[in-house]
C-alpha cells in the first residue's frame, strides 16, 4: 500500500498550481519532506494523474537494461531522480541499488537474477550452450561500458585543454 493518497497527491498538485512552493505544500499537508512532493509534480507534468498512481506489479529489468541505464546516467552526469523519469523508473533507489551493486561487483552483479529460479524448459539447439552465450553477452556489454567511459573520459579532456587554451590568451 502507497504511504500516500493519490487524492493527497492531487491536493499538493493543486496547491501547487495555485502558486505554493513545495516547502508550503508540506507543512500544509504534513509531509516530511519536500522532496516528495518535487518528485509528485515532476512525475505530474509528464505523465498526469497516471503518475502519481503507485503501480503494484514488481517489474524486473535485464542486465542489459540495467547498465544502460547506469551508462546514461554517468555519460550524462544525471541524477537518479532524472534517469528514473527518463526511462521510466517508478522508484530512484532501484537505480541507487544497480550503483552501488554494480561497484561492488561489477558489471556481473547486475546480472545476477534474485529471486526463485525459474523452471528450466527444453532448451533450443543453439551454437553456444548458455553459460558461453551468457559470458559473450556479458563481455559484449563490458565493451560497450568500457567505449562509454572512454568516450566520456575524452570528451572531459577535450575541456580541460580548451579552458587550459582560453586561460592562456587571457594572459
Amino acid at each position: 500500500m502507497s504511504k500516500y493518497t493519490v487524492e493527497t497527491k492531487l491536493k499538493a498538485i493543486e496547491l501547487y498550481k495555485k502558486g505554493l512552493g513545495s516547502r508550503q505544500i508540506q507543512c500544509k499537508l504534513n509531509i516530511p519532506s519536500h522532496s516528495t512532493i518535487d518528485r509528485w509534480i515532476i512525475l505530474f507534468k509528464k505523465y498526469g494523474k497516471a503518475g502519481l498512481i503507485t503501480k503494484r506489479t514488481r517489474k524486473k529489468y535485464s542486465g542489459q537494461f540495467k547498465l544502460e541505464v547506469l551508462n546514461w546516467r554517468k555519460e550524462h552526469n544525471e541524477s537518479y531522480q532524472a534517469t528514473a523519469l527518463k526511462y521510466g523508473i517508478s522508484n530512484t533507489g532501484i537505480i541507487a541499488n544497480w550503483q552501488r551493486a554494480y561497484k561492488e561487483g561489477g558489471i556481473d552483479a547486475l546480472f545476477i537474477k534474485q529471486g526463485r529460479p525459474t523452471m528450466h524448459k527444453k532448451a533450443k539447439h543453439k551454437k553456444l550452450n548458455k553459460s558461453e552465450l551468457s559470458e559473450l553477452e556479458r563481455l559484449r556489454l563490458e565493451n560497450r561500458a568500457l567505449h562509454v567511459e572512454v568516450e566520456y573520459l575524452k570528451k572531459l579532456d577535450a575541456l580541460v585543454q580548451k579552458r587550459g587554451h582560453l586561460k592562456k590568451k587571457d594572459e
